[in-house]
């Protein structure tokens, strides 16, 4: 009998803490994203184009700062509640505890959208098209309803199911909430890194060549998904008109990749290590590069330079392979700088680092060649 009683009074313990535990983290958490840590990491990283590995980093160490946090305040208030001896203040801590932990289940669950930083600029129609996107932030009922009354043909949502937790709960409200009124919605999943994305790449493509009316675009949290999106349309169809409500981010205010340091040329011509996926998704396929040039030798960067081709022919951007190897002489690096000042700028040139000997050899050679023309 004495062993059952123990193990009754060990699993009661068990529960009581785990209790007291999620009370915690799920408050503790919902206050960390809307207006702690992880909120003012990610307004700090927009503001200052920190790259998304950078920014995924920071925010995983601050993660795991906070469940090592939460650990210690759920031991304390768990020993605290044993100790006490008042049977009335036990019974608070519980109601309580369960209050906080309802109300955060229950946003995190039904509320997602509060979740969302909406604050952005807008920019102008552009002129004389058949077709319009609007690309905004995640539309709660009321915005799907005044885009409704403000007669949009259909909402574009980019969410994916695989984007966890939050997007499968943001798109399940929004099918019932465009559904409530009426409301088409078209769902072009995308992934934001940019692997998997052919099938959605495809119908944006023929979505820019045959739509007509007025659409509303948008993503989650972030918003390189409806950049690339809207870069993609831009590039398929000039005439669309476009209006946006989202910031991009800006090369000019990063001094590196994650790969090493980023070379600024000349104004808007810029010389970067070989890009990671989130840093093609979030500079480069955007739509604020006009012209990508890779220098690779192919002989040894064969995969990158392929991955790389694939990539720009996918996302319709114009892309040079100009491959320049260590044994070139300089009349032939030279002959590849020349090529470049001819495109359309901005203009990023890349190779695997930015730090070898013919790196090196082309920064001089382009500085050289820059105030020859001085």
């Amino acid at each position: 009998m004495s062993n059952k009683n123990t193990g009754n009074n060990k699993l009661k313990s068990v529960i009581l803490f785990s209790f007291f535990g999620l009370s915690l983290v799920f408050p503790l958490g919902l206050l960390m994203l809307t207006v702690g840590p992880t909120r003012m990491i990610a307004e700090k990283a927009a503001a200052e184009n920190w790259t998304e590995s950078n920014e995924s980093t920071v925010q995983k160490i601050v993660v795991l700062l906070f469940l090592v946090v939460v650990l210690f305040l759920t031991i304390f208030v768990n020993r605290f509640f044993i100790k006490s001896k008042s049977t009335s203040s036990k019974n608070l801590m519980l109601v309580f505890s369960g209050i906080a932990l309802l109300v955060s289940l229950y946003i995190f669950s039904f509320k997602p959208e509060l979740l969302i930083n909406s604050s952005a600029d807008d920019t102008d129609f552009n002129k004389s098209a058949n077709a319009e996107f609007h690309f905004g932030p995640y539309p709660d009922a009321d915005k799907i309803a005044e885009l409704k009354d403000q007669n949009y043909t259909a909402i574009i949502s980019l969410l994916n199911k695989m984007v966890i937790p939050a997007e499968p709960i943001l798109m399940e409200k929004e099918i019932k909430n465009t559904t409530e009124v009426e409301m088409k919605l078209i769902s072009i999943p995308m992934l934001p890194w940019i692997d998997d994305n052919n099938t959605s790449i495809l119908k944006i493509q023929d979505i820019a060549r045959t739509f007509k009316g007025k659409y509303y675009v948008h993503c989650y949290l972030g918003k390189d998904r409806a950049n690339v999106f809207k870069n993609i349309i831009e590039n398929e169809n000039s005439a669309i008109k476009i209006k946006s409500e989202l910031g991009s981010n800006n090369i000019d205010t990063l001094k590196s990749f994650e790969r090493g340091k980023i070379v600024k040329l000349q104004k808007h011509i810029y010389y970067t290590p070989y890009p990671t996926d989130d840093e093609y998704f979030g500079f480069i396929l955007t739509g604020k590069i006009e012209n990508v040039v890779c220098i690779m030798d192919q002989k040894i960067d064969k995969v990158l330079v392929e991955k790389e081709t694939k990539i720009m022919r996918h996302y319709n951007q114009d892309f040079h392979f100009l491959p320049l190897a260590d044994s070139d002489s300089d009349k032939k690096i030279q002959s590849v700088i020349d090529s470049i000042l001819k495109l359309k700028q901005p203009v990023l040139i890349n190779s695997y680092s930015t730090k070898t000997n013919l790196a090196e050899r082309f920064v001089k050679l382009f500085n050289a060649t820059k105030k020859g023309k001085n």
